[in-house]
């Protein structure tokens, strides 16, 4: 990461910066990110880390913000794809399996990890992560919603069955953390997918 302490940072080095911080807040939860570890991470100076981002809170929403929208558009991009929609749900599924199970999964979901940490007292991450869960459903129930029309998933509501997928999605990460195995995972999904039918 170059150091960005001369000048308005421009808007690609700051996702960079973003997506550095990001993992220094993963590896070491919101509380346990000292200032000298984003420093360190992300190669910002201080100076620099507290003018684009404004203080350590703003790194962490930037950093979620980068996280959420690269998640949201993999699954988007899945599900968004030509062909039989149950296929893609299973895709997109899967594609949650991959990062539920061997080290992707003992590192878990930074949305998952942050909310357990601060929802309890911080309303700005509450708000930014359940965001993020509720686009989440609404890419799903699109999906269904889809499915339902040419005759691939029953009737039914689709804003229920989407708030199920996201809540399996989200327990599947929560379960990686604890070295659930690959096999097990995949029999989550084939559950799911038979509640589509």
């Amino acid at each position: 990461m170059t150091n960005i302490a001369v000048g308005r940072p421009r808007e690609f080095e700051l996702i960079d910066a973003a997506r550095d911080a990001m993992n220094v807040f993963w590896d070491r939860g919101y509380e346990g990110a000292s200032l000298s570890d984003l420093i360190e991470g992300t190669g910002l100076s201080r100076g620099s880390l507290y003018k684009a981002f404004g203080d350590k809170k703003g790194l962490l929403l930037a950093a979620l913000d980068v996280y959420m929208s690269e998640g949201l558009k993999a699954t988007a991009d899945i599900l968004s794809r030509p062909g039989a929609v149950k296929d893609a749900i299973r895709e997109s599924l899967m594609r949650y399996v991959r990062l539920s199970v061997g080290d992707a999964g003992r590192r878990g979901c930074l949305v998952v990890a942050m909310t357990t940490e601060l929802a309890g007292r911080d309303a700005e991450v509450v708000e930014r992560t359940g965001r993020m869960f509720r686009r989440l459903q609404q890419i799903y129930a699109a999906a269904i919603v889809r499915g339902q029309a040419s005759g691939e998933i029953a009737e039914g509501d689709e804003q229920a069955l989407a708030r199920f997928l996201v809540c399996q999605i989200e327990g599947m990460r929560v379960l990686g953390k604890t070295g659930v195995p690959k096999a097990d995972m995949i029999a989550l999904v084939d559950i799911a997918m038979s509640i589509l039918e």
